[in-house]
């Protein structure tokens, strides 16, 4: 169902999804600005695990944000801005609800804007519409698996005030391309919009549930992912933190529950910052340590080269608690000097 077969790729990771300005608010008071959009959270996590990546991203001339993956800027087009209202209350789940608006939009990425040349993995995570149906398929064509956002597929917008809202997958242009991707990422609110049972059949589903951690689903079973403990500040980007350690470890040739772990790590990170996270190099090497330690441990394990496995392998609660230390345990200080 989910294969990786290599053919000579340029590089190991396409994603695909532009650049967006977040703006928050709550009462009415800007609270916060940042560098937004799916692909700058993916590529944050892939950068600080040293995992090479191409990103295509269409901006406009007023983009503000300093990148180390260049967009396209399209001169006669403004940058997507998205306005994120967060209640001054408390959802019963003990989340902060939030509506989201996009208040301008950037230009569609096109066939046209992907490179010519191959990868492992391709992403397409757009968040305000700019992924269309002909541009997933050229992402099929050039990658050897692809993962979708679902909210690349399903997310529409008030023709008035750019409210975001959701749309069964089954009514969109995307469906027929289920059979033909590898992964679909969901969050627990955008799964009801699908029919999971029915779309496990064609690619893994992955629906991540916050600080219940995530479920993934195939064709021959489902299980549970542990989550990692986090103090929400702001949720935005937690998912697409999550589908960046989820590539991060599929690139790493990990098991998808190692992955997963990964992934779940890393939204625990993100949900703790607002905005873009940063995320200190020290912790990110002692990640990089454990991920190559179990990787290690992996290469042990019988797989075939086409094929990603879904069964958790031996030490997979090992490599959640070494996760797991790495986040609490204490930093050095930055600038210590033996003498």
């Amino acid at each position: 169902m989910v294969s990786t077969t290599h053919q000579s790729p340029s590089s190991p990771v396409l994603i695909v999804g532009n650049y967006c300005h977040d703006i928050l608010i709550q009462n009415n008071t800007v609270i916060g600005e940042s560098l937004g959009g799916a692909s700058s959270f993916i590529a944050s996590v892939l950068d600080g695990l040293s995992i090479p990546s191409n990103l295509i991203s269409l901006v406009g001339h007023d983009f503000k944000y300093p990148v180390d993956h260049a967009p396209i800027v399209v001169p006669a087009s403004k940058t997507t801005v998205f306005h994120a209202y967060f209640d001054t209350g408390v959802h019963s789940s003990g989340h902060q609800d939030r509506i989201l608006k996009r208040v301008c939009t950037c230009d569609p990425i096109k066939p046209t804007d992907l490179p010519d040349a191959r990868f492992v993995f391709g992403m397409a995570v757009g968040v305000g519409g700019e992924i269309l149906p002909e541009t997933l398929e050229r992402m099929i064509e050039i990658c050897d698996l692809v993962l979708v956002d679902i909210q690349a597929l399903i997310r529409d917008f008030d023709e008035h005030d750019g409210t975001v809202k959701l749309v069964e997958l089954e009514k969109t242009r995307f469906y027929p391309l289920l059979p033909r991707i590898g992964v679909l990422k969901v969050s627990s609110e955008e799964a009801v919009y699908m029919d999971v049972e029915e779309v496990r059949n064609w690619c893994c589903v992955v629906v991540t549930n916050g600080e219940d951690g995530c479920r993934v689903h195939w064709r021959d079973g489902e299980l549970g992912i542990s989550p990692f403990v986090a103090n929400q500040e702001d949720p935005t980007g937690a998912g697409d933190s999550f589908l960046g350690g989820l590539v991060a470890g599929l690139v790493q040739r990990l098991a998808v529950p190692d992955a997963a772990l990964l992934g779940n790590f890393f939204g625990s990170l993100t949900v703790e910052q607002i905005g873009l996270p940063k995320f200190d190099s020290r912790l990110l090497q002692r990640v990089k340590d454990e991920v190559e330690r179990r990787k290690k441990q992996f290469l042990q394990y019988e797989r075939s080269d086409d094929e990603l496995k879904f069964m958790k392998p031996d030490g997979h609660e090992t490599f959640y608690s070494s996760l797991g230390a790495a986040k609490l345990l204490p930093l050095p200080p930055p600038c210590s000097i033996s003498r």
